[in-house]
């Protein structure tokens, strides 16, 4: 079986995640902060008969990571697929944006990637074979979102890293791609986490581009994510 790991994995997109790729008889590997967490995905994953198992890691801890990644290779074996889920998502206006709040936010948005990519970019490269994917934020990458500062720093630069990967790593057999989400992520619409898990299996099979924008051609992104985190402070 194939091995998936998803860091930074929630209730809500990395939860549909490992249950769309584990119905693809991948085993499930989940990263994030919380061990009652992760036992509570598990859990779900179990009774959805897909293997899974959670290792605590923060992300902003390269150690941390390095072992989580350890562990998850004598659990499973090589990794084939690893998506890169974790951000920070806190309504901080440019002007509110101080050097420290950035660096706290950055080492989440982009540090975290890098440091999970490097965990699987030699040995993907040495076996000519695997997949990295990071989630993106959509319209905070490329305009201007201003309530969402930290954010659109991040994931610009994270982009910029995602297209580098890809661009670099394409003729060596490793799949790199993005999907970035230009809307917040709520069931029972268009962006929910089923659906965004869908379109990721959906590049993971196709794998012909670096980037796919998830979007809602019948809304405003930009208007829908000043209403959301201005009104209710967080998503």
């Amino acid at each position: 079986m194939s091995t998936l790991v998803i860091v930074g994995a929630g209730p809500g997109l990395g939860l549909s995640l490992a249950e769309k790729f584990g119905k693809k008889d991948f085993n499930v590997a989940l990263i994030a902060r919380n061990q009652d967490r992760l036992d509570t995905l598990q859990a779900s994953l179990t009774d959805m008969n897909i293997k899974s198992a959670g290792f605590s890691a923060d992300v902003t801890n390269e150690q941390q990571i390095a072992d989580a990644f350890t562990q998850v290779r004598e659990t499973f074996g090589q990794i084939d697929v690893l998506v890169y889920n974790a951000g920070v998502i806190a309504p901080v206006s440019a002007a509110e944006t101080t050097a420290d709040i950035a660096n706290q936010h950055m080492q989440v948005n982009i540090i975290g990637g890098i440091s999970s990519a490097q965990q699987v970019i030699p040995e993907m490269i040495e076996r000519k074979q695997g997949t990295i994917f990071f989630t993106g934020g959509g319209a905070s990458e490329l305009t201007v979102t201003p309530i969402l500062t930290t954010l659109s720093i991040g994931k610009s630069g994270l982009r910029s890293y995602a297209h580098c990967l890809h661009d670099e790593l394409q003729d060596q057999g490793v799949y790199v791609g993005m999907l970035s989400i230009a809307g917040v992520i709520e069931e029972g619409t268009y962006f929910s986490a089923d659906n965004i898990a869908d379109e990721y299996l959906d590049m993971y099979e196709k794998q012909d581009v670096a980037e796919r924008f998830y979007v809602d051609e019948s809304e405003d992104s930009d208007a829908v994510l000043k209403d959301t985190y201005t009104s209710e402070g967080q998503a």
